[in-house]
């Protein structure tokens, strides 16, 4: 009789060990697949190529204006130096398309009383009247007075004949927008002077600070300019007729002491540095 053969136990190991490594190999697959090798379908998808950075347009550049020379004869006074209470913090649109005139001075609050009175001793009291708004590049009314009557109270002066010094501002902008209308009022003022010699006093361009200046003798004209602004600036002093003890002495002290002076001021104002928006 035949006895049935046993199988052996070590012929089983193997068996066992191919169905571990079955087991094995199929999480390692997916592992595989999920990392995103090719061959292998990948369990999410790619990252997203990073967005190109978003760049500004540069602003426009911004040409300085360069006034006309002044007429022959033009001067430059040494004048008192006035300490500025505040300084003029306008800025302008670069396109030229916003006048942004709510960063312009108010025509009353241009000269104060303790600049006035580093030129004007006796003076005691300052007193803005009639101020009201002016038209706005585009249309519209400007955010703010762009003329103004300051009357001066001066020891020596009777109540009821004040000096005033008249306030207006024509404007703030770019250089060129500003400066076109300068050398067109220029013009006809230098011709004005030729057929009334004596009543201009033209200033050097640069001098006393402002690009340019000159005066008729009651209205003084400035055009100021630093960085990217330029504004025009005009100012009539009426009155001031007991600065000296007779008339023509007081009108002259106004126009070769009190106007260079003043002018200076305006210059040293501007300073579109310290705008704070």
């Amino acid at each position: 009789m035949n006895t049935p053969r046993r199988s052996s136990p070590g012929r089983k190991l193997p068996m066992i060990a191919v169905a571990g490594l079955v087991a094995v190999a199929v999480p390692a697959v997916g592992a595989y697949a999920a990392a995103g090798h090719p061959g292998a379908g990948s369990a999410r998808p790619a990252a997203a190529a990073p967005a190109a950075p978003v760049t500004s347009a540069p602003a426009p550049k911004v040409t300085p204006y360069t006034p006309p020379a002044a007429p022959s004869g033009a001067v430059a006074p040494m004048p008192t130096t006035i300490t500025p209470s505040s300084a003029f913090a306008v800025q302008v649109d670069a396109t030229g398309r916003k006048p942004m005139d709510g960063t312009w001075p108010s025509a009353q609050d241009v000269f104060t009383l303790a600049e006035l009175r580093q030129v004007l001793p006796q003076l005691s009291a300052l007193t803005p009247s009639g101020c009201s708004t002016g038209d706005r590049p585009g249309g519209g009314a400007t955010t703010k007075p762009t003329t103004c009557t300051l009357t001066l109270t001066m020891n020596g002066e009777r109540s009821d004949d004040r000096s005033k010094l008249v306030v207006d501002i024509r404007g703030f902008g770019l250089p060129a927008t500003v400066g076109a209308r300068w050398t067109k009022d220029l013009a006809a003022d230098v011709k004005r002077s030729a057929a009334r010699p004596g009543l201009y006093t033209f200033y050097r361009n640069g001098a006393l600070g402002a690009s340019a200046s000159y005066t008729d003798g009651t209205t003084t004209k400035v055009l100021l300019q630093k960085g990217n602004v330029a504004g025009e600036i005009w100012f009539s002093g009426v009155g001031f007729t007991r600065l000296k003890s007779d008339y023509l002495a007081s009108r002259n002290s106004y126009r070769t002491t009190i106007v260079p002076a003043l002018v200076r001021l305006l210059a040293t104002k501007l300073d579109p540095g310290k705008a704070t928006s």
